[in-house]
């Protein structure tokens, strides 16, 4: 077991920072921008601010010369054990990154990391939802789809980031 994998996927920072620069990877060239933790809302008068674990936007040209607009997507990234991974999508991701903000597209994305090498003592397993990804795919897909309204648009994606035990091969 890589302690690297173990460090990246257990951890919600470390995740969201992987994510995104897979996100870039894949992306940048297209003139589309993922970036990390994005104020979205700065702290006034003791209210709290709002930071996103991940801001992606993309620059799309507006037919005319030179005029471009901007598509922008917020992705709130949860591990299947978070106590409010069933909770979250509508008061997190929608009534605080989405409301009153120019972004009206969210992602939920959940990293569902159910695998025999996960220890049993550790407490974020005890919290795991006793259903496996295909359905949590159908949950968080259907949940999206419930709370979408109006120019509002959430997806949801539950990704398996579980680690694989090597095949076994026979043979020299």
């Amino acid at each position: 077991m890589s302690l690297y994998y173990v460090i990246i996927f257990k951890n919600e920072n470390s995740r969201s920072d992987y994510i995104k620069l897979h996100l870039e990877d894949d992306l940048i060239e297209r003139g589309i921008v993922p970036n990390r933790e994005v104020q979205i809302r700065r702290n006034t008068g003791g209210a709290t601010g709002e930071n996103t674990d991940i801001h992606v936007d993309a620059v799309i040209p507006d037919g005319g010369a030179g005029a471009y607009n901007k598509a922008s997507v917020i992705i709130e990234v949860k591990g299947c054990w978070h106590p409010e991974l069933e909770t979250a999508m509508k008061p997190q991701l929608i009534d605080r990154y989405l409301k009153e903000s120019q972004c009206q597209h969210g992602l939920y994305g959940v990293g569902w990391f159910n695998c025999p090498q996960w220890g049993r003592d550790d407490p974020r397993h005890k919290q795991m939802p006793k259903y496996d990804i295909e359905e949590a795919r159908r949950r968080f897909e259907t949940q999206a789809l419930e709370v979408s309204r109006g120019a509002v648009r959430v997806k949801a994606s539950a990704i398996n980031i579980a680690l694989r035990q090597p095949a076994h091969r026979s043979g020299p």
